[in-house]
This record gives C-alpha cells, sequence and structure tokens, in this order.
C-alpha cells in the first residue's frame, strides 16, 4: 500500500459521522455501518496501475437494491476526499432508506388531516411506504426537519419562501388550489413523487427500445457516457455499441455532478476489461456548454473544464463531448424519419431553467461556440431579471409548466419554424393544451390553427435519446475525420 492509499484509508478512520459506526476490517476493506444501511470502501492494487477505490453503499433490508456505488484510481487526495465526503452525505439521507415522510400544513391541520389519511391509503393501496402526516403551519417550525417535503395548503401557499427558509434542506411545495379543493389525492401524490424522485421522462433502465432509423452505416465500436443532473441527485450512464448494438451497458447514481465523474466512470470500465484504446471513439454527453471538449457550467461552478484533452491523452483515443440536450435531439432526428427540423425540450420538475437542441435539416444548430439552445438569455428576456424568485412556484404544476414554457416554444416556432418539437418535460402528459397554449401568441386568429404550429410530441426517455443522439453524432465526427470512409 502506498502513501496516497495509507493517507486517504487514515483520513476515512478519522471521519466522524452521525450515526455511524467506521470499522477498519483489515487493510483492504472498511465498513461504515448506519441503522439503515452499510457502506464499504475497498482497496484494489493492480500492476503498473494506480491503486483502485471502491466505494459502496446498500439499504439493509434491501441488500440488492444499491444506492450508491463508484470505482476511480486515486491519484489525487482531494478528489478522493470529494468523493468520500459524497458518500457520507448518502449515508446520512435517511429518505433513500426506509419510509418516507411527508407533512401536510394549513392554518389549522382539520381540512388537511382528511387529505393525509387519503394520501397514506393510497400510497399504501399501491405498496408505497409513504406515511402522510398533518398539522398546523404554526406547530411545523419544531418538527419540519423530521420530514422527506412538506406540502402546503393554498390557505397558507403564500408562506412557501418562508418556510423553505426555515428548512433549507427540505423541499417545500404548494398543492395547487383545483387539487386540494377537490380532494384530488392521486394528482397530490403524482406531485410528491415528483418532487421526492427522479421523475419518468428522466428515468432508465439503461435498456431502450430506441433505434437509428436514418442511414448511419458503421462498423465502428463506441462507448457513449451520458450523464444528467437532476433536482436531488446525478446520473451517469454508458453503453458499448459495436456495429450500432448495445453489447454492454449500465449506470451510477451521485448525490453531486461534476465532469471529473465521468474520467472516474471510464477508469472504472477499464478495470473491467474495457480497453479504452480499443476503442473507434468515446462520445460524451454532459450539461453546461461545450465547446471543442471543453465545459462551461457556471450554475455548477465549473469553468474551463477540459474533458475531451484529458482523456484524449490518458487513453490515446478519439474523444468527442457534447452537451446532452443537443446530443437528445440528434437522438430524436436518427430514431424517426417523418421530422428534418426539429427542437428538443427538456426541463425538469422545480428547474426554472431548461435546455435545447436544434437540428435543422438534419444538422445539429451549433452557433457561436456551440451556444445554440441556451435558453438562459431568452427566459430573462421573456420573464424578466426576477423570473427566478417569481415562477419557482410554476414549475411544480403542469399549469405552471406550460405558462414558462410556451412563450420559448412560440419564439423557437418563429424563429426556426421547426416541424416538430419534442417535449421532455415530466410534468407535461397533455400535448394538446401545450399546443393551445403556443397558439395564444399567435395574434391573427387563423394563423392559431393553422400549420405554422410545429407538432408537439412527449418524450418519456429522455436519457435514452441523449445515447442514441450521442452515438450518432460519434459516427458523424468519425466519418467527417475519414471521408473516404463515408
Amino acid at each position: 500500500m502506498n502513501q496516497l492509499t495509507t493517507d486517504f484509508r487514515d483520513f476515512v478512520l478519522a471521519q466522524e459521522i452521525p450515526g455511524c459506526t467506521i470499522t477498519l476490517v483489515d487493510d483492504e476493506h472498511i465498513t461504515l455501518t448506519t441503522e439503515k444501511a452499510v457502506g464499504q470502501v475497498n482497496f484494489y492494487s493492480f500492476e503498473d496501475m494506480p491503486e483502485v477505490i471502491e466505494l459502496s453503499i446498500v439499504d439493509i433490508d434491501s441488500p440488492d437494491d444499491p444506492k450508491f456505488f463508484l470505482h476511480f484510481e486515486l491519484v489525487d487526495l482531494d478528489h478522493a476526499k470529494e468523493l468520500f465526503d459524497e458518500m457520507a452525505q448518502v449515508l446520512q439521507e435517511q429518505d433513500l432508506f426506509g419510509t418516507t415522510r411527508v407533512l401536510l400544513c394549513c392554518t389549522s391541520g382539520l381540512t388537511t388531516a382528511m387529505f393525509a389519511n387519503r394520501l397514506t391509503e393510497i400510497a399504501q393501496a399501491i405498496n408505497l411506504d409513504y406515511v402522510f402526516d398533518a398539522m398546523p403551519l404554526a406547530q411545523a417550525e419544531r418538527s419540519g426537519n423530521d420530514y422527506d417535503a412538506i406540502l402546503l395548503a393554498p390557505q397558507v401557499g403564500y408562506q412557501r419562501a418562508a418556510v423553505s427558509e426555515t428548512f433549507p434542506d427540505v423541499p417545500v411545495v404548494e398543492i395547487p388550489a383545483k387539487v386540494f379543493a377537490s380532494y384530488n389525492a392521486g394528482e397530490a401524490l403524482k406531485l410528491v413523487l415528483h418532487v421526492l424522485s427522479d421523475s419518468t421522462v428522466f428515468s432508465t433502465t439503461d435498456e431502450t427500445d430506441l433505434r437509428v432509423v436514418r442511414d448511419l452505416k458503421n462498423d465502428a465500436t463506441i462507448l457513449v457516457v451520458s450523464a444528467v443532473a437532476l433536482e436531488r441527485s446525478s446520473w451517469i450512464g454508458w453503453r458499448i455499441y459495436q456495429r450500432g448494438e448495445v453489447v454492454s451497458h449500465g449506470s451510477v447514481n451521485k448525490s453531486v455532478h461534476h465532469p471529473s465523474d465521468v474520467v472516474d466512470l471510464i477508469s472504472t470500465l477499464h478495470l473491467k476489461g474495457w480497453n479504452p484504446s480499443e476503442l473507434d471513439a468515446i462520445g460524451i454527453a454532459v450539461p453546461g456548454v461545450v465547446n471543442e471538449g471543453t465545459i462551461a457550467d457556471a450554475g455548477r461552478r465549473i469553468f474551463d473544464y477540459d474533458l475531451g484533452e484529458t482523456l484524449e491523452k490518458r487513453y490515446g483515443t478519439k474523444v468527442f463531448v457534447d452537451n446532452n440536450a443537443n446530443a437528445a435531439a440528434v437522438g430524436c432526428y436518427v430514431s424517426q424519419d417523418t421530422y428534418d427540423t426539429l427542437v428538443l425540450y427538456a426541463q425538469q420538475t422545480g428547474n426554472l431553467y431548461p435546455g435545447q437542441g436544434i437540428v435543422v435539416d438534419g444538422r445539429l444548430l451549433k452557433g457561436r461556440k456551440n451556444f445554440a439552445g441556451e435558453t438562459g438569455p431568452l427566459f430573462t428576456a421573456i420573464h424578466g431579471t426576477d423570473g427566478v424568485k417569481r415562477l419557482y412556484d410554476q414549475t411544480w404544476t403542469q399549469e405552471g409548466m406550460r405558462s414558462i414554457i410556451s412563450p420559448i416554444l412560440a419564439a423557437d416556432t418563429s424563429l426556426i419554424a421547426p416541424d416538430a418539437i419534442f417535449v421532455a418535460v415530466d410534468l407535461l402528459d397533455d400535448m394538446d393544451a401545450l399546443h393551445d397554449e403556443v397558439a395564444e401568441y399567435f395574434t391573427d386568429k387563423q394563423d392559431r390553427s393553422s400549420s405554422y404550429i410545429p407538432d408537439l410530441i412527449r418524450v418519456t426517455d429522455y436519457r435514452e435519446r441523449i445515447a442514441l443522439g450521442e452515438f450518432a453524432l460519434c459516427l458523424q465526427k468519425l466519418r467527417d475525420h475519414h471521408p473516404t470512409h463515408a
């Protein structure tokens, strides 16, 4: 065991994690035990390679369902400490293990008590381990931190900002008035699931029925890594394509997103036997503005991270890096042959800033420094500089999402005139209602029902679109590098 490994092992053993017992099993294994979970830090040695660290967490009651799993080469002590800190954070996130508790608040607690009982009944009927309690908002200050989410009745919804400030680590959401007034517990439960989990648009089984239907003949072997930063977690998936077929796949989950996680994942695949130097290309799709392999994502404090060059130097393989919404747009294009000009619009519940990818006549629109599709300035122009605070609550309801999205889609229609807009927004399942709101921006009533408005198509497999699109982009870039092989 080298000095770097010894330093990291000593760092782990010296940590004090509330409710967690840290035990040195032997020089190569450390366990971390809490009431509901078991974590492991394992050390592996290989000839002519840095030490490899494995971090993992499993639920004691469901040992086959890993909550955290990651390998990485130990080459930087500070980076290793950051990864361990993420693992320690997951160990303490009680909502990942056991019963999920949700608090409903109104002025007296009487109306929410009946609503909470109804929600608990529905959750039990579909085998969800959720419990809903109710109390007056004035009493919530003493126990709010004991819950995984707080739902406010419309009567006290105006206090959402204050409640969020009191409980910064607990999601606080106002129940839409028409949902609460009609005791529509099904819609309220759907809202809770969106708040507390990665919703359907952004979920995946790592397998897909999506196929390339465009003419993309190839005999290449390509590793595709795609990342999606969610509201409460980060997901990184990988697929290895041989002659267009997926021969291996998998994914990891983390609490935060950083491009260095992609480096760690590829190192893990290398250790499992996939030699990156034998691949024709590595394709990577990540959040942020991507220009010549360099990533900038100010919201996550990532500036000029040169992921492409880092990996090319390490493995000697061509590495192509793209924005994940751009890759998803290409995925929408290559998986059908009806629309040649399209927009992919993606937005998560609770997130004001969407991502867009644009394909015009079969070619991805990148623009100056690959900035095409970035909606921040457009959002500010439409909603004003105070839009973040003013519109945040609307991102938790279908009506609110439509009011945020429709002017942006109207602008897309005016500037690009796409054949279709593919909408990856988990809360929106009614494309006809969205069409009607977009139509309101047409001043001529005759135009509102005309063919100017593109087809609006709901996307329920956003991650799969990213992977397929990045694969197609890699094929295109390989042909551009070797035009005689086209």
